[in-house]
């Protein structure tokens, strides 16, 4: 490990990660009879029985555990008994946990299929649901079965994604940033900005470029929602975004629109109405605690939450959006905090995004547990990947991990999830510190991690700003910061011609196209040596060699190729008795390809 830098600490999942915060949720997520979407396959096809598995917990005897499930939208229903299992100790808990188990009958394609678990405890007349534990059906948790295909859209698997902060990315020809020293309020970026920008995007290699919010909102980030049909008019107007499209599409890149469904602003004019009359019609359209007290985003009284529930008319409204921006053109979404609404609303929403664009590309925020994460699987196509990012950030970064432990997480992590969920990656976004920052301005830290980055299976997601060695002045959690907007400065154009990692990018992209690396190559750890902080990973005949220390490291490890070649350099190193040994730099990584024409 490097010595004398203090880590920046990150606290990406809300230090839900740390073992004092952990246990409490435990034992509260286990405690009743519980759901959570599992269920086996974790995708429902057409003519597959799929097995679903509840739980419940020994504060109260269940005498039985019984699936209502409609395939007419509940103008019938048929009620099937689970099975109990054995039941398990749980020393967390210091209880027993029971799990139930049930084999739906296949259905046919296209079906989609609704259902609620309720519980009888011994000796109630009351039922309990899962998840949330209501007494009445009406009032449970909604579960969702859509049988169709469910593989994302053949580009996605070689989508290479910019994220473009609209703001903060480029006010456009003949225009100046409308300010700079306040963080927290506009700067000035356009979309027109963005369409001025997009040669210079695909010059580095991306395909995919995904917008944060540009619908109209009282707010400089936008995540806030005032009107989902209408452009922000500081960014531009539909004119604007319709030829940012146009543009985008002649050059090969797709589009991806920030979408905010859990929250919106609280000067939304159906929210404003609902807040001034009880009986309005929209009144139906939040929660209520009661009127005029209302649920909202983390407390924060100007985002109220969207009650997207079953049968709810905000679910309805919410799909319309999507399915209007999509038939202008937009490729997909990238779901803002998607783990607020309940998984049954995003069975309906990528339906419906399907129905319009079969070839819609959608993954959301889920800032929790691969568990977690994975439950979204047969809903929308995947989760952005923050385990990943946890894991290089806490390995390159702040080198609080060893890399034997960063082997482990990685060999683990393509283990668990189907091939067919998509895990765009990243190193940072706009709600951390940016990766620069937390490295201590070391760039030779950012270039292996992006050299990881681009050679693991996930897309890679890079952030503007990466490419100039964008920082910021001092962390979102430090006393006095500005939190998120500390890692949001606006991108310094006047230094265009001299941004330090343009190159690099465009080298990672090309390798990730010419060596297929968003296909499911399977990920091999071939040498891991903590002492000398070394690293050699292979992913089909692509090696790639790491050293973390502040030395020079010479690596050891087995191969069966008969040769390694440098991509780079064209270096040539044959193997030996099975053996190859090289010489990495200090802080540095390279790529080899085996057995390939010297």
């Amino acid at each position: 490990m490097r010595k004398n830098r203090t880590p920046i600490i990150d606290h990406l999942f809300g230090d839900a990660d740390l073992p004092e915060n952990a246990a409490p949720w435990l034992l509260q997520h286990w405690q009743g009879l519980h759901h959570y979407y599992r269920k086996t396959p974790n995708y429902p096809t057409p003519s597959t029985p799929i097995t679903l598995l509840a739980s419940t917990s020994s504060e109260k005897d269940y005498e039985s555990v019984t699936l209502f499930y409609s395939t007419d939208e509940w103008q019938t229903q048929t009620k099937l008994p689970f099975q109990k299992g054995a039941p398990r100790w749980d020393a967390l808990r210091w209880g027993w946990l029971t799990e139930w188990r049930l084999t739906l009958p296949p259905q046919s394609d296209g079906t989609l299929l609704r259902y609620r678990i309720g519980g009888q405890p011994r000796g109630e007349q009351a039922w309990v649901f899962a998840d949330n534990q209501a007494k009445q059906a009406e009032e449970a948790t909604h579960f969702s079965l859509w049988y169709a295909d469910h593989q994302p859209p053949g580009w996605s698997k070689d989508a290479i994604v910019y994220q473009v902060f609209v703001d903060r990315f480029n006010p456009g020809q003949g225009k100046t940033w409308t300010q700079t020293s306040d963080l927290m309020q506009p700067m000035g970026g356009t979309l027109r900005g963005v369409t001025e920008k997009l040669e210079f995007i695909r010059e580095m290699g991306f395909n995919t470029i995904w917008l944060t919010p540009i619908f109209d909102s009282p707010s400089h980030h936008g995540y806030d929602t005032r009107d989902y049909l209408k452009i922000n008019p500081r960014l531009g107007s539909e004119a604007d975004f319709e030829a940012l499209l146009e543009r985008a599409h002649q050059l090969g890149l797709r589009v991806i629109l920030d979408f905010v469904a859990n929250h919106c602003s609280d000067q939304h004019p159906a929210f404003v109405e609902a807040l001034a009359k009880q009986n309005s019609p929209f009144h139906d359209w939040f929660t209520w605690q009661p009127w005029p007290h209302y649920q909202c985003f983390y407390n924060v009284k100007e985002m109220p939450e969207l009650d997207l529930r079953y049968g709810k008319p905000a679910r309805v409204y919410l799909l319309e959006m999507a399915r209007t921006w999509l038939q202008l053109g937009v490729d997909g979404f990238r779901l803002d905090y998607a783990h607020g609404p309940e998984r049954d609303f995003w069975v309906d929403f990528q339906k419906a995004c399907r129905e319009v664009n079969p070839d819609c590309w959608t993954f959301g925020e889920i800032v929790q547990g691969a568990d977690q994460q994975l439950s979204f699987a047969g809903g929308i196509n995947g989760s952005l990947d923050f385990l990943t990012c946890q894991a290089l950030r806490l390995s390159f970064a702040q080198q609080t991990w060893p890399l034997s432990r960063l082997a482990g997480f990685l060999q683990a992590q393509q283990a668990y999830y189907p091939a067919n969920f998509s895990l765009p990656a990243f190193i940072d976004n706009h709600d951390m510190n940016r990766f620069l920052f937390s490295a201590h301005g070391d760039l030779r830290l950012v270039i292996m991690a992006l050299q990881l980055l681009y050679f693991l299976p996930g897309q890679p997601v890079v952030y503007y700003g990466t490419e100039a060695a964008l920082s910021q002045r001092q962390s979102i959690h430090e006393g006095g910061a500005l939190g998120f907007d500390e890692a949001r400065l606006p991108m310094p154009w006047s230094e265009q011609d001299n941004f330090p990692l343009v190159s690099l990018l465009q080298q990672l992209a090309k390798l990730r196209r010419d060596w297929q690396l968003g296909e499911a190559l399977p990920l091999d750890i071939l040498q891991v040596d903590d002492r000398q902080q070394t690293l050699v990973l292979q992913r089909g005949k692509l090696l790639l060699t790491l050293n973390r220390s502040d030395e020079p490291q010479t690596v050891s490890f087995a191969s069966g190729a008969k040769a390694l070649k440098d991509i780079c350099t064209a270096e040539v190193l044959l193997t030996k008795a099975g053996q190859v040994q090289l010489t990495l730099p200090p802080l540095s990584a390279r790529f080899f390809a085996a057995d390939e024409p010297c």
